[in-house]
């Protein structure tokens, strides 16, 4: 409160100029609550009567009545103008007449009408007219946006930018620098050297920013990378999955991408069955959609649709761009439904977490930081078998592999090729993949 109080008094205190500072508005609306005239107000702030008047007009706020305003709703005795069947209350007790009615006519203020504005009226908390009140906080926005309007082009016309250009390009040429022009020339050229900078970085005149001869040294501002927006995931998201699993009792699966290093072009798609805490692992040849598609597509023809349909009811993934094409992972390679995608909220890893925490055990094997590139589906392979075959205390002693066996076909485990390992064989070390 003292720092605002403060800023009005320097503001109020500044040298006088061609703009209203903020203090000056707000004693502006002080005084025209105080009842003062226009006259009064522009000698206490030191400007002109029409100053204050113009401002006034440009910024006061009309705010719109919230009760009937009808200029004949003491005599009127109408119902239901407005066809709504359950409504029983006169018209002239409901602000909705004025749409409906045609003999609505909107009733003024007096004191609204004589002095064109409602500050320092003392109805005004009860008043049930159109308002124009004039606010110091709204001005003062008002203000800055019209200025912020008016700064982003250049207040030249055709003829003085055809000037400057014959005046600045045979000395830009000359490799003279655009302060060195500025100092030169003076008052000769009507711009700062920050405008003449900006007209020609915005291919203002016949020169290009090139043309500068320190140009090629300054390094260009980092602009964000324009990426393609993803579809629209109405119906998928995770409180539509919470809403399926409520009403359908099925199996889930939680899909993930671990990465390697940043100049990797490979990755490594995640499969985890939730409630074996068996993990898959495959070698996507890209980051991409297409990768993801062809390797469910692959999984699916090795151990069938009516297989994958029943393993696979519901996949839940997250937001990445190469989980984008949910059409065609849900699709099947006989063109029917194989599964049902869903995706977690942005942000939130935590909403498939075993898949997350099961991650730890992969990085046991290829740390974080390592490349991905160098290794093939057949080294992924041995890594899915060696994870899987880990003894978890969540089971009970038992392994995901183990757990798996007693109640998946054992076709399952022929056709990916999965193998349990003995436990006293696991392996959970980068040397299991070395080379």
């Amino acid at each position: 409160m003292n720092k605002n109080k403060n800023l009005i008094e320097q503001e109020t205190n500044a040298k006088k100029g061609k703009h209203l500072t903020y203090g000056k508005r707000c004693k502006i609306e002080t005084r025209l609550g105080d009842g003062y005239s226009l006259r009064a107000i522009a000698e206490e702030i030191d400007c002109s009567p029409s100053t204050i008047s113009r401002e006034i007009r440009n910024h006061a706020v009309t705010i719109k009545s919230n009760m009937n305003d009808c200029l004949n709703r003491n005599s009127c005795h109408r119902k239901n103008v407005c066809g709504g069947s359950a409504c029983t209350m006169k018209c002239k007790s409901c602000n909705k007449c004025k749409k409906y009615c045609d003999d609505y006519i909107q009733a003024h203020c007096d004191t609204l009408i004589e002095k064109g504005l409602c500050n320092g009226c003392k109805k005004i908390s009860r008043c049930s007219f159109e308002k124009k009140i004039y606010k110091a906080d709204t001005a003062q926005k008002q203000y800055h946006e019209q200025l912020q309007g008016l700064r982003s082009g250049f207040d030249l016309t055709y003829e003085e930018i055809q000037k400057i250009n014959e005046l600045v390009t045979p000395l830009i040429k000359q490799g003279l620098s655009p302060y060195h022009i500025k100092q030169t020339l003076g008052d000769a050229l009507p711009i700062s050297e920050s405008t003449l900078r900006r007209m020609i970085n915005n291919c203002e005149l016949d020169v290009r920013a090139i043309d500068l001869r320190e140009a090629v040294r300054r390094k260009p501002r980092r602009k964000h990378k324009v990426t393609e927006l993803p579809p629209s995931k109405a119906g998928r998201l995770y409180e539509d999955y919470l809403a399926y699993i409520a009403a359908n009792d099925v199996s889930v699966v939680e899909m993930d991408c671990v990465e390697g290093i940043k100049t990797d072009t490979k990755a490594i798609l995640s499969l985890h069955f939730v409630s074996l805490h068996m993990q898959l692992y495959y070698i996507l040849p890209e980051h991409t959609a297409k990768c993801v598609v062809e390797v469910l597509d692959l999984i699916e023809d090795a151990i069938g649709s009516k297989m994958f349909s029943s393993l696979f009811e519901v996949i839940l993934t997250d937001n990445g761009h190469e989980f984008w094409d949910y059409d065609g992972m849900e699709c099947s390679i006989k063109n029917g439904k194989r599964t049902q995608i869903f995706y977690c909220d942005p942000n939130r890893s935590d909403e498939k977490g075993s898949c997350e925490n099961n991650h730890k055990l992969l990085r046991c094997i290829i740390p974080k930081g390592n490349s991905i590139d160098g290794f093939n589906q057949e080294e992924l392979l041995l890594a899915t078998n060696h994870v899987n075959s880990y003894c978890r205390k969540s089971l009970f002693g038992k392994s995901p592999y183990q757990q798996a066996m007693e109640c998946i076909p054992e076709d399952f485990f022929i056709y990916l090729g999965l193998e349990l390992i003995a436990p006293d064989q696991v392996i959970l070390k980068p040397s299991l993949l070395k080379k």
